[in-house]
């Protein structure tokens, strides 16, 4: 089940996923939600809160994510989750290499305010061209 969560800004969209990503949890919630933001900011951040996870399949909403149109304004992805999250990482390390140029930080349970935080740092300002 993926359900939205408050953040606190704008610009950082943010996710509570528990258990596995079905159809309608990507195509009624996470893309809708991301649609809208990227409608109206510049620049999109996404922070994923898993509980309760229970695996990864190959192929899946996850991968589908990295072809979503509107991941050319996503600068930053923080990722918070306990051990057994943290235990499937260390054995898919690429899950989310896919996202060129985005920043993907991790963070364990209990860190989600540091994870928000982070997400919520001001957006470097572009250098101007001379």
């Amino acid at each position: 089940m993926l359900e939205g969560i408050a953040t606190g800004a704008e610009n950082v969209v943010g996710f509570r996923f528990d258990g596995e990503m079905t159809a309608g949890d990507y195509d009624g919630t996470l893309i809708p939600a991301l649609e809208d933001a990227k409608r109206s900011q510049p620049v999109l951040r996404i922070l994923f809160h898993i509980v309760n996870f229970h695996g990864w399949k190959s192929h899946g909403y996850w991968e589908r994510l990295k072809d979503w149109p509107g991941m050319e304004k996503v600068d930053r992805i923080a990722i918070v989750g306990g051990e057994k999250w943290e235990e499937w990482m260390n054995h898919l390390p690429g899950l989310f290499v896919g996202f060129t140029g985005i920043d993907v930080r991790y963070f364990t349970e209990g860190h989600l305010d540091g994870a928000i935080g982070w997400l919520r740092e001001p957006i470097p300002a572009e250098p101007e061209m001379r």
